[in-house]
Order: structure tokens, then C-alpha cells, then sequence
């Protein structure tokens, strides 16, 4: 791949996302400029955006600041937005586009291929999302319509089941790439230490994490849960703690751009969404050395934890009851986190380096 080639990302919003897949786009983007290809993100953002993560200086940012990404757009909006697609294409001089989930590619997809670029679909969660979400109703005609992109990239070789066999044919498997942490000693506290640390939204299931957490606290008092992010719903997980008087044992604190500034303190990571694509949080716990708890049903968490050896795994038959169940059984196996430590570590260590980075460029060479 030679080193002019110049990659197009596009992504719905980046102001204020604070999540993985912004993570997970910054990260793409230095290992290409790495190579030594250069790198435009595109996004329906007003103003430039300022990412939350540490960013590599040569990325370029492109806000489209046509019409209010967060409400449906009118058709006059998405002509002015495709448009201007194919002006910064075109000014851009792009060889290939990368389209972050379905939302920046039905915005991108006809201007790359007025423009005859190659368009490579980024799926960032796994294919149970249709079961969960409103757009899961038109899941057919969302299907039919990645018969336009080039490629379609999921991050683990299970999530090709959950697609019809005529995109199959499409799919590259590449997951997230996750630090190596060298951690030898850990902290230790009288209190068991659960932590969670993401996004605060019905996604995640932070509000029922939070109930649960109160029925377990009346009767395994020597523990402790520290929340930490933001989101659509922050104000309702702190009333309900006030409403229970947890502020003694469960708190909400600010997201960190290190990670390990949370895990360091951590003796269980918690992780209990109702589905994930790649959840860095939970691989990033396990790189640290931290064993996780989280749903069988819930994809991507499964993906990634073996019950008994680096975490622990249920079956979530209610939204509280069975998070409550989840929390008694880590705290009836606190014995076994020292080893679980080891276990964890070496679960992860195949996503860790630059084996991630290497397929995205190989994938892109395939293209050019």
C-alpha cells in the first residue's frame, strides 16, 4: 500500500461522544498515519470537534454542520449534507471512504460512489442491536442496503451468523486493538470494589445496575460500586441513589482519558448491557488483569468471558433480579480473583499490539 493513500472516515458525531467506537476511530486512524497514510474524519458536527481521547495531530477534522445530527433530517438537509460529501471527497482527494455504523454511511455511501471510491462499512456493535432498537424493524431494508459498500467489518467472526448469507460474502473480521498493561501489583481495600465504567444509557442498563446494587448492599455490606461516565441518563442514577441513601457505597464519578487510572483501584469490572460490538471497557478490564461479570445473552461480553475463568457469566432472565444474582455470585467467588488476575490477562492478549492495525491496512490494499 503505497504511502499517498488518503482515507476518508466518516462518523456521525464526535462532540461529546465519549464512548468506544471514538476510541476505536482515533486509534484506526493513528496506526494508518502510523503507515504513513493520511487521515480525514468527516462528521455531521457544527463546529470542529474536539474528541474526548488523545489524537494524533495529523488527523484532519471536517464538520458537514448541515442540519441537527441528533433529529431526523429533511430530504432538502441530506442533499445539502451529500453534496458537500462529495465536495470534501473530491477536495480531499480520498481514495477510499470508512463508514462508522449504518448512520454515516446512508450519508456517505452515493457520494463515494459518484465519486468511485471504494466504501468500507464499519459495523460497530453486533447484529443483536435489531433486537433492541426501533430501526430493528427495517432491519431487511437496512441489510439490502449494505449491498452498496465494498466491505462490511465486524469485530468478531460470530457476528457473520446474525446477517443475511447474500452480505456474508462482504465480511471481514477485525477486532478492536486494547493496550498491553503491565500491572504486577493490585490494590487491595477491606471493601470489595465494583466498578463500572461507560456510557449512561438504556444500551448499557446503569439504571438497573444501580437498583440491583441496593438490594445486594443490604446484605453484603463490605463492598462498594464507583460509576464512571456520563450520559442521557446521569440525572437519573443520581436521584436514584439518593432516593435509596446509597451515597455512602455506590457514587458516580467523571469519565478518565486513562483507563487504568480507574482499574488500578478495581477489583470486578461490571458489564451489564444488553448488547455490545467490541466493549472496549470490558477488554481493556481484562488486559489490566480485572475480571468482569456480565449476561450470556449479551454479545460481544460473551465473546470475550468464560465463566469461572476470567469472569463471570449468567443468565439474564429480569433487568434487576438477575444483575442482583450476577453481583451474589462474583462476591461468593472473591476468593478466586487473584487467579482470575492471570486468566484475564492472557484472554486478551491476541487483540493486544498491532495485529488490528495491520489488518485494516491489508484490508484497504484489497480495495486499491
Amino acid at each position: 500500500m503505497s504511502t499517498d493513500v488518503n482515507v476518508a472516515i466518516f462518523t456521525r458525531i464526535l462532540s461529546n461522544t465519549l464512548g468506544g467506537m471514538e476510541k476505536q476511530i482515533l486509534s484506526i486512524a493513528d496506526g494508518l498515519i502510523g503507515r504513513g497514510h493520511s487521515v480525514t474524519i468527516i462528521s455531521l458536527d457544527q463546529e470542529i470537534p474536539v474528541p474526548f481521547f488523545e489524537t494524533n495531530p495529523q488527523i484532519r477534522f471536517i464538520p458537514i454542520a448541515e442540519g441537527n445530527a441528533a433529529h431526523t433530517a429533511s430530504l432538502k438537509v441530506r442533499f445539502r449534507r451529500q453534496r458537500k460529501v462529495i465536495e470534501i471527497l473530491k477536495q480531499e482527494n480520498a481514495s477510499v471512504a470508512l463508514t462508522f455504523m449504518t448512520g454515516s454511511y446512508w450519508y456517505s455511501v452515493v457520494p463515494s460512489k459518484i465519486c468511485n471510491i471504494p466504501v468500507v462499512l464499519a459495523e460497530r456493535n453486533s447484529p443483536a442491536i435489531y433486537r433492541h432498537i426501533q430501526a430493528g424493524k427495517q432491519k431487511h431494508a437496512i441489510f439490502l442496503s449494505m449491498l452498496f459498500s465494498s466491505v462490511i467489518t465486524v469485530q468478531f467472526e460470530s457476528y457473520k451468523r446474525g446477517y443475511p448469507k447474500y452480505l456474508r460474502r462482504k465480511m471481514v473480521s477485525i477486532p478492536n486493538q486494547i493496550p498491553r498493561y503491565f500491572v504486577t501489583n493490585y490494590a487491595s481495600s477491606e471493601k470489595l470494589r465494583f466498578v463500572y465504567a461507560g456510557r449512561f444509557s438504556h444500551q448499557k442498563q446503569v439504571l438497573q445496575l444501580i437498583h440491583a446494587f441496593v438490594v445486594f448492599h443490604q446484605i453484603y455490606e463490605d463492598t462498594i460500586l464507583e460509576i464512571y461516565g456520563d450520559g442521557e441518563l446521569k440525572e437519573d442514577l443520581l436521584k436514584t441513589i439518593i432516593q435509596n441513601e446509597a451515597s455512602d457505597y455506590i457514587f458516580i464519578k467523571p469519565s478518565k482519558v486513562d483507563i487504568q487510572l480507574i482499574l488500578e483501584k478495581a477489583d470486578v469490572m461490571l458489564a451489564p448491557s444488553l448488547w455490545e460490538g467490541f466493549p472496549n471497557s470490558v477488554a481493556e478490564a481484562l488486559s489490566f488483569g480485572v475480571p468482569v461479570g456480565g449476561f450470556n445473552d449479551c454479545d460481544g461480553v460473551r465473546d470475550l468471558l468464560v465463566d469461572g475463568e476470567n469472569g463471570w457469566l449468567v443468565d439474564r432472565v429480569s433487568p434487576i433480579g438477575s444483575i442482583t444474582h450476577l453481583l451474589e455470585k462474583i462476591y461468593k467467588d472473591k476468593s478466586c480473583i487473584p487467579t482470575m488476575r492471570i486468566a484475564a490477562k492472557a484472554s486478551v492478549e491476541k487483540y493486544c499490539g498491532e495485529s488490528a492495525n495491520n489488518q485494516w491496512e491489508a484490508m484497504l490494499k484489497t480495495l486499491l
